[in-house]
């Protein structure tokens, strides 16, 4: 007999049709039994290592399905720029930063609504920190990358490149958007190889383990401007992904759809824009922003090349994931589906839309009608969606109109969850926090839909709901266990829950210790 472990004395909440157990035995990578009460006693013999959960509570391991592995792999050794409140702060760091010898010093989450000049530094003002070497840094939502003056010669930026602010003199700013960003990312890129990424990932996975992720979409790539080919972070997780302790459901960020079904992947896009961000005013809408009237963004893609690109990606079986923020861009999305729809099942293909943060209510009927399953962040509320924050500031009169969990799933439609990370924090239990207390009290859900968010949800939007998901015999032995009952845990301390044990197809691979 194999690998054997019985986890006993647990409130096993199983997110298999709201069955609940009190003890589960784990042989080699299955789940073989479950049950109540001192059914487990026959299997308390030797060979078999017990865990008692003391009444904590038990969870299928939870699924990120929108996550970037390699860079955030890569970032967890840049400098972190995470709650820095103004430029002499922001400064500190990335003299400490040049200090210790850095070749490039690569900073990331800036958020310029957390910052008291609330605006990026100047080329200038970053000059002032560090001027001998190449410093960038990249805003939380990614989609704004600052350069000092010695990284702007280094990588030989375009000044013509749309994208590229200038100051009243015509000369560069060190403030970088569109394509002009979408360029010096690739750029930047090109440094690491893929030794490099392999020895971050494995530095970076027990991250992941510790807050009880055991499954992730891997959303790497390009962008909306370069992502058209190959790509070497793909490329890469497309090669080894079996060889890491973390199952790894990779999306490709490409357009070249035979590529992509030629190397026999499932998935494409993920984190395929088809607009911007609210946070650069570049999310498509329907309607003005509210603090920068006329301005509404825009689609990356054409009508009728986003119908082209949907056809063919139905026609070589691909789920796709699309990157739409704003309504307009969603309404460009389901339109091309519901073209689509004409001759092929659209439904059955589980097609994505990722983020989906200002879906309206007549989109949610017809994305219910194609079938379509949104990945959103629950986080970015707590990021943005306060009372003042960057979504009233974006949005004014549409506020609250954000992420509406509620009436999406009233609609019939499956969500799934994801960090984003690095745009919000690993930890599945803090979203889930975020989805259970919305900022919007009518846009919140249960404590039992925002967890399946994370566990049979998020395995339906991978078509792995057959493997994982929910404790139910048979299925992938991937489980965790909690530091608490979450019966007894109040809706505003369920970010505060920590994960005590991680097991992955019948392995332990976290414990808990006092860092995380």
């Amino acid at each position: 007999m194999g690998n054997r472990i019985l986890i006993k004395n647990g409130n096993c909440m199983t997110m298999d049709r709201g069955r609940r157990c009190e003890w589960v035995l784990l042989e080699e990578d299955r789940i073989v039994k479950l049950g109540d009460g001192d059914g487990y006693r026959q299997y308390e013999t030797e060979g078999v290592r017990q865990i008692d959960a003391a009444g904590a509570t038990v969870l299928p391991g939870f699924i990120d399905n929108h996550f970037h592995l390699i860079n955030s792999a890569l970032m967890a050794s840049w400098v972190s720029l995470e709650g820095a409140e103004n430029f002499p702060d922001m400064g500190e760091r990335l003299r400490k930063a040049c200090a210790e010898g850095r070749k490039v010093v690569l900073a990331y989450n800036l958020s310029v609504e957390e910052l008291a000049e609330n605006r990026f530094p100047s080329r200038t003002e970053l000059d002032r920190i560090c001027d001998d070497r190449p410093v960038i840094l990249l805003s939380r939502d990614v989609h704004t990358i600052v350069l000092n003056t010695y990284a702007i010669l280094y990588y030989k930026m375009p000044f013509a490149a749309n994208g590229v602010g200038l100051d009243g003199r015509k000369m560069p700013t060190g403030i970088f958007r569109g394509q002009a960003a979408a360029l010096l990312e690739e750029r930047i890129n090109e440094i690491f190889t893929p030794e490099d990424f392999d020895e971050a990932t494995q530095a970076f996975l027990p991250a992941l383990f510790c807050e009880g992720v055991t499954t992730i979409a891997a959303m790497e790539g390009g962008n909306h401007l370069t992502g058209h080919g190959h790509n070497s972070e793909c490329d890469f997780l497309a090669k080894n992904a079996a060889w890491y302790p973390l199952s790894i459901e990779l999306f490709y960020q490409t357009t070249d759809v035979r590529m992509v079904a030629d190397k026999g992947l499932r998935r494409i896009g993920g984190a395929l824009y088809i607009d911007g961000t609210f946070g650069t005013h570049s999310a498509s809408l329907t309607t003005d922003y509210a603090d920068m009237p006329g301005v509404r963004g825009h689609n990356f893609f054409t009508d009728e090349y986003m119908r082209s690109f949907v056809e063919e990606c139905c026609e070589n079986g691909l789920q796709i994931g699309f990157d739409a923020i704003g309504d307009a861009a969603i309404d460009s999305v389901l339109d091309a589906l519901e073209y689509a729809a004409r001759t092929r099942n659209v439904k059955a293909m589980r097609h994505r839309i990722e983020h989906a943060e200002l879906i309206r209510t007549d989109q949610m009927e017809k994305a219910a009608r194609l079938g379509v399953v949104l990945c959103m962040q629950p986080g970015y509320e707590a990021r943005w969606g306060f009372p003042g924050g960057m979504y009233e500031e974006r949005l004014g009169g549409r506020y609250g109109e954000t992420n509406r969990f509620r009436e999406i799933l009233d609609h019939g439609i499956t969500i799934c969850g994801g960090s984003d990370h690095s745009v919000c924090e690993i930890s599945p239990m803090a979203a889930i926090s975020s989805a259970v207390s919305h900022p919007v009290p009518e846009n919140s859900i249960t404590r039992q839909e925002a967890l399946e968010m994370y566990t049979i949800n998020g395995a339906y939007a991978l078509f792995l709901e057959k493997e994982k998901g929910s404790i139910t015999e048979g299925k992938t032995a991937d489980l965790i266990i909690l530091d608490r009952n979450l019966d007894e845990v109040r809706d505003s301390d369920l970010a505060e829950v920590r994960v005590n044990l991680t097991i992955k197809n019948g392995e332990i691979i976290y414990e808990r210790t006092d860092a995380c």
